[in-house]
């Protein structure tokens, strides 16, 4: 069984890693793109003295065809790519395009899954191995592989584990292909289809009416490639990377800080009277615990504003 892989990033490195110890890859190939965690796969791929294929998204389908070809692989395992492959290039391979999906399907279809999953505060992901078809994250599943999201995991943490489960699924997939055990392929349920599209501005900028755990989910969710989830302190974007929701309650407004303790603590009122503690966070002067910050002269009845379209904040790539 050889086997050709395409991959942009580095959720995908520790299985093609696996497969190549293997000796079953028959090719690799790549996006050209200037994203920084392109780049890091390539300089891995050097390392390991692999010469990918380059795809441009222009020429896709022809440099696709002529590089499944060239490789004589009866499938093609695609590691995240972010280009739809053309329907006619996917019935090349005897076995098929079969995709690594980084998220449950169907119910979490789309470019960047993880930061929904921890969002809506699901106690798991999965690593979702499916025949690919023409339209985005669809076509029967082969297998699925659950992935737990622990209650402190934040959006790297949970990536990582993703990435690891891979290698496992990796190896059910190969000894499906060969035989050796059933591979059946199951529908999925348009009917509980959905889905999502990266995050935007609206997406990660923190509602202070919401509860203290939905704020601390979004935190999670935005850490680390976001540098946290965004509001305002006295008209400064602040980023907040990691937050615990308090036991106790408060009659204040949400958004006003009810505690500066210098070195200790700083809490903020939530939605439901509820509080939230900030514990660590970046302003453009550099990172800071919520007792770093009360210390340098947040005080007790300030409040922290809400991110809107007026303020002017990149948001990286994430994949």
């Amino acid at each position: 069984m050889r086997v050709a892989v395409i991959i942009s990033s580095l959720l995908g490195w520790p299985l093609l890693q696996d497969l190549l110890s293997q000796g079953v890859v028959a090719g690799v190939a790549m996006p050209a793109s200037g994203r920084e965690e392109a780049g890091q796969v390539a300089a891995l791929l050097a390392q390991a003295g692999v010469v990918p294929r380059t795809l441009a998204r222009a020429t896709l389908g022809p440099a696709l065809a002529e590089w499944v070809a060239a490789t004589g692989a009866e499938a093609v395992l695609v590691l995240t790519f972010p280009w739809r492959i053309p329907a006619a290039v996917l019935a090349l391979p005897p076995r098929g395009f079969l995709n690594f999906h980084f998220a449950a399907l169907p119910g979490y279809r789309g470019p960047e899954p993880t930061f929904w999953q921890l969002r809506h505060g699901e106690p798991a992901g999965a690593v979702t191995v499916h025949r690919m078809a023409e339209d985005f994250d669809t076509g029967p599943v082969l297998l699925a592989t659950p992935v737990p999201i622990g209650p402190d995991d934040t959006h790297g943490l949970h990536r990582g584990h993703l990435a690891l489960a891979a290698v496992g699924t990796g190896r059910q997939l190969l000894a499906g292909l060969r035989g050796e055990l059933p591979l059946p392929e199951q529908p999925q349920n348009e009917a509980a289809a959905r889905y999502w599209p990266r995050a935007g501005l609206a997406d990660v900028a923190i509602n202070w009416q919401e509860p203290a755990a939905d704020i601390a989910r979004l935190v999670r969710a935005a850490n680390p490639w976001n540098r946290g989830a965004l509001a305002t302190l006295r008209g400064q974007l602040l980023r907040l990377l990691v937050a615990t929701p308090r036991p106790e309650t408060v009659a204040a407004a949400p958004g006003t800080v009810v505690l500066a303790a210098p070195g200790q603590a700083l809490l903020v009122a939530c939605g439901e009277n509820q509080v939230l503690q900030l514990d660590v966070l970046a302003l453009d002067e550099g990172y800071f615990t919520g007792g770093q910050l009360a210390g340098m002269g947040v005080q007790v009845g300030e409040v922290l504003g809400m991110v809107s379209a007026p303020v002017s904040v990149a948001l990286p790539v994430h994949v």
